[in-house]
């Protein structure tokens, strides 16, 4: 009779334990997206105009997901606009859950890598966490159906890649200022990630072509009569303010970053290009002798040969790296 007594004590001290420890677990939001619309891509102020659905599941009547998260990476907030589904939760019939979803539209913002510019790839991000729920009471889990996108959408300048969702969980070194919870916490946050890549042609016809025409207009200058000074001299410098003018209208629509994109090599690359011409050039006008000049124009042809192997070899290298190169990812 003792041990049938111990074992049903065990047995309900089990119990007690188990509900308890079920009481501590945190709840779990399960949570999806699906992308009706990004409008375009501003690469100056890394922002992209969206509109997105999330919806959410959850079982406790008392929680309203719905109205406790927050957007992380907003862009230009008085201007967003969202719309909650219903007024009032669903009751999911098949499993009892309660479920509710909103729709925002507005802008986003996501640090984007420049540096392979104009050969770059970006990653678009949706980012929301529980403003008032930390894990160790609530965490986000995936819904089965994921994130996806709306097919129709047309992004000008860029192909889009596969959407993914990511959650993960975001630590904050700071209370906050909180002195009743003197303890740091993570917050539980989900990424809604769209990839997109620019299409190589637009780099190559539309960035290098153009300063690949004004090169071979400035090595023109070493294919002139060494006797004609006055035209040289003129069709190299026209070609070097051309390409200012060109690296300083690019630039305009680009953000500031602090290192040096692949467009911006390829213009180091061909300043240095002109101005071996100019030198040549300027060095050339003092040949007044027939010798000499015989001479200035065997030597314009070896310096402008080995100028443009010099600079498709450098080009190619630095293009390479330029696309090789990575640097750390921010969300």
């Amino acid at each position: 009779m003792r041990a049938l007594l111990s074992l049903v004590l065990a047995a309900v001290l089990f119990c007690l334990a188990g509900l308890a420890s079920a009481q501590d677990a945190p709840k779990e939001v399960v949570v999806g997206g699906y992308i009706n619309e990004i409008h375009h891509v501003e690469l100056r102020t890394h922002s992209y105009p969206g509109d997105i659905y999330i919806w959410f599941r959850w079982d406790d009547a008392d929680d309203a997901p719905h109205e406790t998260f927050e957007f992380m990476n907003l862009f230009d907030p008085e201007a967003h606009v969202e719309s909650v589904g219903y007024d009032e939760p669903e009751v999911m019939e098949s499993n009892g859950q309660f479920y509710n979803y909103i729709r925002h539209q507005g802008a986003f913002s996501s640090a984007m890598k420049m540096t392979k510019y104009p050969f770059d790839d970006h990653i678009l991000r949706f980012v929301i966490e529980d403003a008032e729920h930390g894990t160790e009471a609530m965490n986000y889990v995936p819904d089965p159906e994921g994130v996806s996108i709306n097919d129709q959408i047309s992004l000008p300048g860029y192909r889009i890649g596969k959407p993914r969702m990511v959650i993960e969980d975001k630590a904050y070194p700071t209370t906050f200022g909180d002195l009743n919870n003197p303890e740091t916490g993570a917050y539980s946050r989900v990424v809604f990630e769209v990839p997109i890549t620019r299409p190589w042609q637009y780099g190559v016809f539309k960035l290098f072509l153009p300063v690949l025409i004004v090169l071979m207009c400035s090595g023109l200058a070493l294919a002139i009569d060494p006797t004609h000074t006055e035209g040289r001299i003129g069709l190299a410098i026209t070609a070097l303010l051309t390409m200012v003018a060109m690296q300083i209208t690019t630039a305009s629509s680009l953000p500031e970053v602090g290192y040096l994109t692949l467009l911006d090599m390829a213009y180091l690359l061909s300043y240095a290009f002109i101005l071996i011409v100019m030198g040549r050039v300027a060095y050339g006008s003092w040949n007044d002798a027939p010798e000499q000049i015989e001479r200035a124009r065997r030597n314009d042809r070896k310096v402008l040969a080995a100028a443009t192997l010099v600079y498709v070899v450098a080009l190619g290298i630095t293009t390479t790296i330029w696309l090789m190169r990575e640097l750390p990812d921010v969300h």
